[in-house]
């Protein structure tokens, strides 16, 4: 299990970050232009509801800034060198299809944090990300409403 949800982990990270890094041609300082690929927020949305659920994938759509240059959808231009690398994970919880991770994730070892993972198996096998720590984490323990953060869809509330 700790094996499929790292990968899990590491492909939900790695959506953002392939987004980004897809953006090639530089417009000035307004933005990088992206690909054919990604040129509709619908097209973003779907990639990402491969790995998250739909809230989660409306927060990494708002955190990606995007904008339009000549009628294409662009990001900001910025410097970036990918997701972190994980480097020790450990399950906390593993309760029917759904898995309590943390991981730990480091440039070097001066620059160690660590990230809580909730994931829920789908019905066709697959694992998503359905929260992620600190902005979901505690996950509904017992004493400890769940409050979710605005603009969430009704499934959460």
């Amino acid at each position: 299990m700790k094996k499929i949800g790292v990968q899990t982990v590491r492909n939900t990270e790695r959506a953002f970050f392939t987004i980004v890094l897809s953006a090639r041609k530089r417009v000035g300082n307004r933005g990088r232009l992206l690909p054919e690929r990604f040129q509709s927020v619908a097209k973003i949305r779907r990639f990402l509801l491969k790995s998250m659920t739909p809230c989660l994938a409306n927060r990494v759509i708002g955190n990606l800034d995007l904008r339009r240059i000549d009628g294409k959808l662009a990001v900001p231009v910025g410097d970036t060198i990918g997701a972190p690398p994980i480097v020790k994970s450990q399950v906390l919880s593993h309760c029917g299809p759904n898995v309590t991770l943390a991981v730990w994730f480091a440039f070097d070892p001066s620059d160690r944090f660590f990230r809580v993972y909730q994931l829920r198996k789908k019905a066709d096998g697959r694992r998503i990300v359905v929260g992620r720590h600190p902005l979901d984490y505690p996950f509904s323990l017992p004493g400890h409403e769940r409050t979710p953060p605005i603009g969430c869809c009704a499934r959460c509330r």
